[in-house]
């Protein structure tokens, strides 16, 4: 039905306005008859398969294995077609479901990303970059940026001094590189890295031309960016520096009016409205990301569907048709993705929404699903090393889940709940369920209050949208009433930006999630879990033939979305990825280090022996090498009979103050008992690749407590690639006093970790950190503690010796490792707050 022309088209839309309205505000009987779940339409899925699975493996391959996997698949794909067209298989169509259809439409889909692969590498010329890789000699290149460069403040993680400066990291296309005196052309994509100081003045903005002398390291077999490029020397302009364009000048002029928004409006806005997530602290993207909410300062596929949903409202108050209105909607499109810039997540967006757009004019918005699988398979094709990135596997899994769950969902939800808000929950409770196996695989933890976080901040959404976007536009033609806008999307920006905060603040917001294996299977059991209750799956239901038609439906959906869950997430992690783990045991000390094979370390075990030994679990510990209790109070031994608990302990080694004659004792798995062994100062020992030497306490020491008699060890692990040893201070519970003997005597150096002392107590002192110059600070302590831990004296001290401070009651258990250039870092979310 069209709207009447001419003066009624008001009156016609606030009818229908009202009329929607109360179809949002009904609640559905309970009694009412569920609908038949309609035919969900597979066809697709053959081609997203068969294009996923050629990204995935294509881009790890050289040039002419790709070659030949394009020409084969071509030649499968063609001889399926024609064997498909002969009279006795039926022509194309809905009769034509011979059993080769699918695999030959798999292998043209794939054909098509291996043609892609083969024509995008095609002239790159990577051979003297593979060779000054291998070498290790630097090479001078003439390169382009594609994007803008991203600046961060760094620590060079392994130099003696520590010093913080700030660093260019952009993505660039090598344009020609020198070699034997001439400039040979390139077309390589590569990523470059160069510190402030050597930006010779060069403008961080895309399409700058460079030349710079570079060490080029080899990147990851699938990386888009093929190099890794850091610069030893001064970047020099090749050419005129570009002048900003009319987009990014739009852009430019937006975020500065948004400074004049209160926080945090001044630092989301700019992110909500294109994806500028410059102005965002750590605080706040931190506190986003516990709430669930970080994906709004990305621009997505509802950005896009926010603007067209926009001008085709508009364009039917207007009174106009359907092909008008598809025309503008998908010209504003264009122009969004312009005004925002050619970022991938954006493109892709912007993909889907085109192929949605269309299918909904051709009357076919029911084929979500088949929409998605092309939109995928486009994707794909014009750009394979998509397949590997977890945003966007994110993104068709949210999409799959709104398709394959939401929409029944939300009815059986509209029984209990107006329409509204029933489709709200259920767009949100779909896309996480979906999302949950992958997003498991990257962080076993996930946000408790995500849902209804979602839920409160979707009202403000599209007007943010819409009135950010329109600002962006109208600021340069008519400035007024651009600033108006502005405010107008950055008061609900800034709503958005306190609740993030208020909800990442609650008891439990980020829950942990068991690791591993059985963390991705439970995933999966949830998931399809919801498809059997929903109806979407039904194994035992019907006949033979319709159980079989089910199955296969669920067969499909389950490799729709095993295809965007890693594979590599199913298996064990190598020992060696972990370095040290500083384990959530509340507020209580309890620590592992990698001593290679499966076997660790153990500094302090925590209060109750559950907590060590599910931490010791989660990183697949067999053996412990040994364990040292810093000292014998029960927030560090209390623990000590969960480390035994089904592992052998080779030694056990403490220290005491108060009673030295009543040692620690511990029962390993094979019922054997380790003889305690108490240290001192110059004890040494070794694990695999660790070695350890005890610095304190030291004889004739100062002791006013149990506290001062705490070991304090420097361990040292052997990571293979690394320049030197990976070097931690754990320093038990040694106070101000006592610390300040071992640092005037020499024995306190310079460590890239550091376990504070005392979980932070004001008495552990402010000489610590510049003593050590540690690139981390480990602080373990337990949430909602009465003793005030961690101190702000502890904590200020950190922050003036530009230590990144990381504590056990905001991230859970902590691990750090090794990612090949450096230290890396990720956690497993907090726990229930412990007593204190």
């Amino acid at each position: 039905m069209s709207a009447p022309p001419g003066g009624r088209a008001m009156g016609w839309a606030a009818g229908k306005l009202a009329e929607k309205a109360r179809k949002w505000l009904e609640i559905a009987p309970r009694d009412a008859p569920e609908p038949e779940p309609g035919r969900v339409d597979l066809r697709g899925c053959w081609a997203l398969a068969g294009a996923w699975a050629a990204a995935l493996g294509g881009v790890q391959l050289a040039e002419t294995p790709q070659v030949f996997w394009a020409v084969g698949l071509w030649l499968a794909a063609g001889t399926g077609l024609l064997a498909l067209l002969r009279p006795r298989h039926g022509r194309l169509g809905p009769a034509a479901t011979p059993s080769f259809a699918a695999p030959a439409l798999a292998c043209a889909a794939a054909g098509l990303v291996f043609t892609q692969l083969v024509l995008t590498g095609a002239g790159s010329n990577p051979a003297t970059l593979k060779e000054a890789a291998a070498s290790g000699s630097p090479v001078r290149v003439q390169l382009a940026f594609t994007a803008a460069p991203r600046a961060g403040t760094v620590i060079d993680r392994f130099s003696e001094d520590a010093r913080e400066h700030r660093q260019f990291t952009v993505e660039a296309r090598v344009l020609s590189v020198a070699r034997s005196g001439n400039w040979i052309v390139s077309g390589v994509p590569v990523r470059l890295s160069y510190p402030e100081s050597r930006a010779g003045g060069i403008p961080p903005a895309a399409g700058t031309t460079v030349e710079v002398i570079a060490k080029v390291s080899a990147a990851e077999p699938g990386d888009r960016l093929r190099f890794w490029l850091n610069a030893a020397a001064d970047l020099l302009p090749v050419g005129e520096p570009k002048e900003p364009g009319v987009f990014e000048a739009m852009r430019a002029r937006f975020v500065a009016a948004c400074a004049a928004l209160p926080q945090p409006a001044r630092a989301l806005l700019p992110g909500m409205v294109f994806g500028d997530r410059r102005g965002a602290d750590k605080a706040l993207n931190e506190a986003m990301k516990v709430a669930g909410l970080s994906h709004l300062s990305a621009v997505s596929g509802a950005n896009c569907a926010m603007v067209l949903g926009f001008v085709v409202a508009l364009c039917r108050v207007l009174g106009l048709g359907r092909a008008p209105t598809l025309v503008l909607g998908l010209g504003a499109l264009a122009g969004f993705v312009l005004l925002v810039g050619y970022e991938p997540s954006v493109l892709r967006a912007a993909v889907m929404g085109t192929i949605a757009a269309v299918g909904v004019h051709a009357s076919r918005g029911r084929n979500a699903l088949s929409a998605l699988s092309l939109a995928v398979v486009l994707l794909l094709a014009i750009d394979p090393w998509l397949a590997g990135e977890p945003a966007f596997r994110l993104s068709a899994l949210a999409t799959a889940g709104i398709v394959v769950i939401g929409r029944r969902l939300a009815e059986r939800l509209n029984r209990w709940m107006p329409a509204v808000l029933a489709e709200g929950t259920a767009i949100a409770l779909a896309a996480q369920i979906a999302c949950l196996p992958v997003l498991v695989a990257l962080n076993p933890s996930f946000s408790l209050y995500s849902v209804p976080a979602n839920l409160l901040v979707a009202p403000f959404i599209p007007w943010i949208t819409v009135a950010g976007t329109l600002g962006v536009v109208v600021l340069m033609l008519v400035p007024p009433v651009g600033l108006a806008l502005v405010w107008l999307a950055g008061m609900p920006a800034m709503v958005v930006g306190i609740l993030g905060t208020w909800i990442a603040s609650l008891p439990g917001a980020l829950r942990p999630w068991p690791a591993g294996a059985a963390g991705i299977v439970l995933a999966w059991g949830i998931v399809l879990g919801v498809l059997v209750a929903l109806g979407q799956v039904r194994p035992l239901a019907g006949t033979w033939r319709s159980a079989a038609r089910l199955g296969v439906q669920g067969i499909a959906t389950g490799l729709l979305l095993g295809l965007v869950l890693p594979v590599t997430a199913l298996v064990p992690a190598p020992a060696i990825d972990w370095l040290v783990v500083a384990c959530d045991v509340g507020q209580g000390d309890g620590m592992l280090l990698n001593a290679g094979d499966g076997s660790a370390v153990v500094v302090d075990t925590g209060r109750e022996p559950g907590q060590i030994d599910a931490c010791l679990d989660r990183m697949r510990v067999k053996e412990v090498a040994a364990v040292f209790i810093t000292h014998r109070h029960a927030d560090h031994d209390g623990g000590l009979e969960g480390v035994g608990d089904r592992r052998s302990v080779d030694a056990l080694y403490y220290s005491a103050a108060d009673d030295p004659d009543d040692p620690p004792v511990i029962t390993d798995g094979r019922g054997r008992e380790p003889e305690a062994k108490q240290l001192g100062s110059g004890a040494t020992g070794n694990a695999g690749p660790l070695s350890w030497r005890v610095l304190g306490p030291i004889p004739s020491g100062l002791f006013t407590d149990e506290n001062d008699a705490s070991l304090v060890i420097r361990f040292e692990i052997q990571v293979p690639g690394a320049p030197r040893p990976v070097s931690l201070l754990a320093t038990g519970d040694m106070q101000e006093e006592a610390m300040g003997q071992l640092i005037d005597r020499g024995l306190i150096t310079h460590a890239d970790i550091l376990k504070v002392a005392h979980h932070g107590a004001a008495n552990g002192g402010v000489r610590t950190a510049p003593a050590v110059r540690p690139v981390l600070a480990l602080i373990s302590v337990g949430a909602q503690n009465t003793y005030g831990h961690p101190s702000d004296t502890a904590l200020r001290a950190l922050e003036e010796n530009h230590v990144v401070a990381l504590r056990t009651d905001i991230r859970g258990t902590i691990i750090v490792g090794w990612d090949g250039k450096g230290l890396a870092v990720s956690s497993l979310g907090p726990g229930p707050a412990a007593a204190p």
